[in-house]
């Protein structure tokens, strides 16, 4: 008789045993999302402002585009003033404030890891959109940030800019419209 009713519970123990594996896997995996942490070790350095290095970890703030280190932007007076340089400042006075913690959601096309990172409890990809020194990069979880700096005219809202992205394609055509240039210099 103890036979038949092992018999009988065996089904059910596989079934107990396969859903603790995956809830043991759920729980492991939504709890161990990999973070690269600065130390003395692996110090952080702002590369521009929305980049990072951590010791040999090359960081994308996620959700964020910063002016380039070399763009230029208009104030409210229309003067051009460096962007890119003040942004690149903006970041590292937050990262100068402590330790930086960055959680890493995937890799990028550069093999950069895309992050997003803190300072204590300071989210830094919202502190840079919030003080208009970046904006939303496609769709991401900043609206609400840029709203707020675009209404209180922080940053590069104060003035007029060209989008970070468009900023890049037309010094990505100059090069090639220079290349073609050097070429045909030389017939």
């Amino acid at each position: 008789m103890g036979r038949k009713l092992s018999h009988i519970y065996t089904p059910y123990r596989i079934i107990f045993c396969i859903i603790l594996a995956a809830l043991s896997l759920y729980f492991e995996s939504a709890s161990s999302a990999e973070e690269i942490i600065s130390s003395p070790l692996a110090p952080v350095k702002a590369v521009d402002g929305d980049s990072l290095e951590i010791g040999t970890r090359r960081i994308r703030l996620m959700g964020i585009d910063a002016p380039e280190y070399t763009q230029l932007c208009k104030d409210k007076k229309q003067q051009n003033y460096p962007c890119g340089k003040e942004s690149l400042s903006h970041l590292q006075k937050l990262i100068a404030n402590g330790e930086v913690r960055c959680i890493i959601h995937k890799k990028d096309k550069y093999n950069r890891d895309l992050c997003t990172c803190y300072v204590g409890k300071t989210d830094l990809n919202a502190e840079m959109i919030r003080s208009g020194h970046a904006i939303v990069y496609l769709e991401s979880d900043y609206a609400a940030e840029q709203a707020e700096a675009k209404r209180r005219k922080n940053g590069i809202w104060n003035g007029r800019f060209m989008h970070p992205r468009l900023y890049r394609r037309l010094k990505e055509e100059e090069k090639k419209a220079n290349k073609f240039k050097f070429i045909s210099d030389s017939y």
